[in-house]
């Protein structure tokens, strides 16, 4: 008995060790930032030759950007970067709030998933090979010889995985497609700028544009955006208007990689709601020259500043005073 109870205790002490050590080092930034108008015209003004005049660039809004921070905290450890880095974020939306692109992608991925191997998926391929092929014939160069087989290969590869998501840039889940009880919800799958990091050392900054095939814009945003050539509508340039825009209930992060320091796997999981979002802000800089020796080094005491973007129209803060005491009450 003396024994079983020895190897119980060092099998509890050897997985709860091993757990710890399977998590990342690593803090997400607390709040989420929208930057919208003047806080992404005035970066795109600053590495473009483009001599249009403020009139044109004012009638040309790009689309706001979310983004959010994730610093390492073994950034001054030797062998405490992470390789091959990546994150995959999920929006959980409301079915009854959803844009209707959303729930139709959701509602032919359930279908998509019934049929056979080589049913519509297969021909929906097909199609589309046959129209990237017809739309990308006179942009091969003359002197390069063509491998037939190889191109379609990769053309057919391509079309394939547009098909089985539905012709969207996101796959849509329903949690519960038959439930009564709970509200049913969609799970979509957003597309970021850098989504893999092959040393994560220091920081990593991740975003995602609201563009018209986001499906975090509800669907008069994505309307009008599509009407407006792929840029910002003006009505909605302002923090009110790209608030209203924007609708998801989580937004879930999870971080994997494998440590350079013992190569083992570790991970790591960050929850956003909606009212984390601040509008009209930007992350303010935390790394810094070390005065010493001239490394670089991050302040983590700043991994949560924000402050109102270049041009201003920022949000308020501050939020309003509850007008009664059973606004107060949480049931």
């Amino acid at each position: 008995m003396g024994v079983l109870f020895a190897s119980m205790c060092g099998a509890i002490v050897f997985a709860k060790i091993s757990r710890s050590q399977s998590y990342a080092q690593v803090v997400f930034s607390d709040p989420m930032v929208i930057r919208y108008g003047s806080g992404l015209q005035s970066e795109q003004d600053a590495g473009s030759d483009d001599e249009s005049t403020e009139e044109e660039a004012g009638k040309r809004y790009p689309c706001p950007i979310l983004e959010f921070r994730v610093i390492n905290r073994m950034s001054g450890t030797p062998g405490g970067e992470i390789l091959d880095a990546s994150v995959n974020i999920v929006a959980s939306i409301d079915a009854n709030q959803a844009c209707p692109s959303v729930r139709k992608a959701a509602a032919r991925r359930r279908r998509g998933k019934k049929g056979k191997k080589g049913g519509p998926r297969r021909q929906a391929a097909s199609s589309a090979i046959r129209r990237r092929s017809s739309a990308n014939v006179t942009k091969v160069p003359e002197d390069k010889p063509i491998d037939s087989s190889e191109s379609l290969r990769h053309l057919y590869d391509a079309a394939l995985s547009t098909a089985q998501s539905g012709g969207q840039p996101h796959q849509a889940f329903e949690e519960d497609p038959t439930g009564h009880i709970v509200a049913k919800r969609i799970f979509a799958k957003l597309e970021m700028e850098s989504p893999d990091h092959p040393f994560f050392k220091r920081v990593w900054i991740l975003r995602h544009t609201l563009d018209e095939n986001s499906p975090l814009l509800r669907a008069h945003a994505r309307h009008m955006v599509q009407r407006n050539a792929g840029f910002w509508p003006k009505e909605l340039n302002n923090p009110d208007g790209v608030r209203a825009a924007v609708l998801f209930d989580q937004i879930l992060v999870s971080m994997s990689g494998t440590s350079n320091a013992d190569a083992n796997s570790v991970y790591a999981q960050k929850i956003y709601h909606f009212s984390d979002v601040n509008v009209g802000y930007r992350f303010v800089n935390l790394l810094y020259r070390d005065p010493t020796d001239g490394s670089l080094q991050i302040d983590p005491r700043l991994l949560n500043d924000v402050s109102e973007q270049a041009g201003g129209g920022g949000e308020s803060l501050v939020r309003e005073r509850a007008q009664s005491v059973f606004d107060l009450i949480v049931l």
